[in-house]
């Protein structure tokens, strides 16, 4: 017998665009990024993390089935760096999209 949440989980997994997410969230994370350090240049941490929910915006339309919510995705806190953001903002994402991919 074959179990259907297995191969839809396995599927939304394997759908996942993660390189177009990350290019996305690097484009949106520089522009924040550049404008900090221009407004900020000493403040810690580079990505405080009010201005990174915005970036949540740019991925949205790649996920129309699913509910992004930016509290989800950003670390309360901010990121150290570019690098740091994409990789927690990332995992988060598609941990997020594969949870919810298994409740329907």
């Amino acid at each position: 017998m074959v179990t259907r949440v297995g191969a839809s989980a396995k599927s939304a997994e394997s759908a996942f665009p993660a390189a177009e997410v990350e290019r996305r969230l690097r484009i949106e994370l520089t522009k924040i990024s550049d404008e900090a350090s221009v407004l900020r240049p000493d403040w810690e941490p580079l990505l405080d993390s009010k201005c990174v929910v915005g970036a949540v915006l740019v991925v949205e339309d790649l996920f129309p089935s699913y509910r992004i919510p930016p509290d989800k995705i950003v670390r309360k806190g901010g990121y150290r760096s570019i690098d740091e953001a994409l990789s927690d903002m990332l995992g988060r994402i598609r941990g997020l999209v594969r949870e919810q991919g298994a409740m329907k």
